[in-house]
């Protein structure tokens, strides 16, 4: 089996999808990605949009939800930056972080609904990628314990970014400041960021038919979790694995017998299960204590002055914090913290809100169909990491998991499975039925 498979293209926009995602590498080491991403992004919107125009294209009312609300954080973005005395070209500095952060999520959502991308043409791109990694794994593993330089070097590519040097570094591997032992992020900027990427791409395989080329891709995700050493990474892993073992093996009706046993149960028994999970939450943050401090410590700034200075319309900028907690930016290591901080409340309901009802509406709509389990995975998955990343400064990393979703809510309005959606030479959506 070779990395590179034999696939079939019917447009532009799937050899554009495909070979983005398969030259992930190439990128990386150009100091590409953090450029490439937002750019794919708006080219591909502008594609969207002709053909909504020009053909009677069915839009899933989430879909339109998601570029809906992320448009209105950018005039959140306006305010806010108005309200605390920024100029206007810190204004217009926030505008075009907004273009190739927050944008991207509703951006890619859109186009995944609308855009004439396969879910094979995806899914292919996505093993491909799996197996690059698994391939050049050992080889990262091997200079580590050679003690090899970490840093290879930063790209001159920087001059066009604007996230920081982080974005633009290429690694080889890193020493854990806590524990002194190795750690890997292959292309992603950081390692928890490689688990969170590893975890959507076992999540987009999913729904493909089971053979060899599945069962190593997954084995690949699970590599790449645990060379990250992410301690949320390994946890979410557990349960993704826990939920997919339960659908495979028990009809629906013994699904939502172990919920209701399971609430039951917890009911009974929730103050020693509480306990139980609070002992255990002490347990893994002492394992790195430092990260977990500065993590708490950056939160509990954030929500500081947010709640005191700015609280409907937030910051309008990113703000680095103190010494103590490195000069990170306020509200890097959690999503929710960072909207208020620099959109406000009104920010943080523009994506909590569609966030909640997609994750209800893909959850509600797995029990239909089992396709539909791994987009519940993919946006569940993002649920979680906005607690412990930064989900908008991640979007021209983390798109293929929004395009994922895109496509799900696409099978939900024509009611099939993800394979089963095909396209005309035109663009225009048809179902084959089996």
């Amino acid at each position: 089996m070779s990395i590179l498979q034999k696939t079939t293209f019917k447009n532009i926009d799937e050899k554009i999808i495909y070979y983005t995602i398969v030259l992930t590498y190439p990128l990386y080491l150009l100091g590409g990605l953090y450029l490439v991403g937002p750019v794919l992004a708006w080219f591909l919107l502008y594609h969207a949009v002709t053909i909504i125009f020009n053909h009677k294209v069915k839009i899933h009312y989430l879909a339109m939800l998601w570029l809906f609300s992320i448009l209105l954080i950018e005039i959140v973005v306006v305010i806010g930056s108005f309200n605390t005395g920024h100029s206007l070209l810190m204004t217009i500095k926030s505008t075009i972080g907004w273009a190739k952060g927050w944008a991207l999520i509703g951006v890619f959502i859109f186009i995944g609904a609308i855009l004439p991308i396969r879910y094979y043409i995806l899914q292919q791109a996505v093993i491909n990628i799996l197996w690059q990694s698994l391939l050049i794994s050992p080889l990262l593993i091997i200079v580590a314990f050679l003690d090899f330089p970490t840093l290879l070097y930063i790209s001159p590519l920087k001059i066009f970014g604007g996230g920081g040097e982080q974005f633009f570094k290429v690694w080889l591997y890193w020493n854990d400041i806590n524990t002194g032992l190795p750690r890997w992020q292959l292309f992603a900027p950081w390692s928890p960021a490689l688990a969170f990427y590893a975890l959507l791409a076992l999540s987009i395989i999913l729904p493909r038919d089971s053979d060899r080329l599945k069962y190593i891709a997954i084995f690949s995700s699970i590599t790449l979790i645990l060379l990250s050493e992410s301690r949320a990474g390994v946890i979410i892993l557990l349960i993704l694995l826990f939920v997919y073992f339960i659908s495979c093996f028990f009809d629906i009706i013994y699904i939502l017998f172990i919920l209701l046993f399971s609430i039951l149960i917890f009911g009974v028994f929730s103050e020693e299960i509480i306990g139980g999970i609070l002992d255990s939450i002490n347990y893994i943050n002492s394992m790195r204590s430092d990260s977990s401090m500065i993590r708490k410590t950056l939160n509990n700034i954030g929500l500081y002055r947010w709640y005191n200075e700015s609280f409907w319309f937030g910051h309008g900028n990113v703000e680095r914090g103190p010494h103590i907690v490195q000069f990170m930016p306020i509200g890097s290591h959690n999503t929710f913290i960072g909207l208020l901080f620099i959109k406000g409340i009104i920010g943080l309901l523009l994506y909590v809100v569609p966030l909640i009802l997609t994750t209800v509406y893909l959850f509600f709509k797995s029990f239909i169909r089992r396709d539909y389990l791994a987009g519940f995975f993919v946006i569940l998955i993002f649920l979680m990491y906005s607690f412990t990343e930064n989900i908008e400064i991640l979007s021209y990393l983390m798109w293929p998991g929004w395009l994922f979703i895109g496509m799900s809510l696409r099978a939900c309005s024509y009611r099939c499975d993800l394979n089963a959606i095909d396209f005309e030479d035109n663009g225009q959506a048809f179902v084959v039925r089996k």
